[in-house]
């Protein structure tokens, strides 16, 4: 008490402080508010962006992968009732040989007129197109189309 006499600024200083709290405190909680919000934005967007890089990467490695593909001489898939289109390859479907009638061996490496490139790999119950690469170098999928000699038409959109 002896202190508030000696120093009465002190006590009005600190009276004031607290009626300013009390009168803004609607305001702290709504910037509070507002700043988790925002962290949680942040938050999100980063996490977005993490994932585009990631999907980017991928895409960049497949994209090696099927280019290695069709140069090493992939086998190139076209159509069972037309031997001179193209088709393209499905996840999880099996490649025919149209001479034989029987799936592609395990193993194989195909690729379609499209840029995708694929393993043959062991399903269910029969071999089906699996490990799927694309690439857009069009350069390459040239390449391969003329050592299939086949006709390519865009696929229907």
């Amino acid at each position: 008490m002896k202190y508030l006499q000696r120093n009465p600024m002190t006590a009005v200083f600190f009276f004031g402080t607290c009626v300013c709290l009390a009168v803004s405190s609607g305001n702290i909680k709504a910037n509070l508010s507002t700043v988790s919000q925002l962290q949680q934005t942040v938050r999100e967007n980063s996490a977005q962006e993490w994932r585009l890089r990631a999907s980017q990467q991928s895409a960049q490695n497949q994209a090696a992968i099927a280019k290695q593909r069709y140069e090493e001489g992939c086998v190139m898939v076209v159509a069972m009732k037309d031997p001179d289109s193209f088709t393209s390859l499905e996840a999880g479907k099996p490649v025919i040989d149209r001479v034989r009638k029987t799936p592609l061996p395990v193993g194989t490496i195909t690729c379609d007129a499209n840029g995708n490139t694929a393993k043959i790999v062991q399903g269910k119950d029969k071999p089906v197109v699996g490990d799927i690469a694309f690439t857009g170098n069009q350069e390459v999928i040239e390449q391969a189309r003329k050592r299939a000699k086949a006709r390519y038409a865009l696929p229907n959109q």
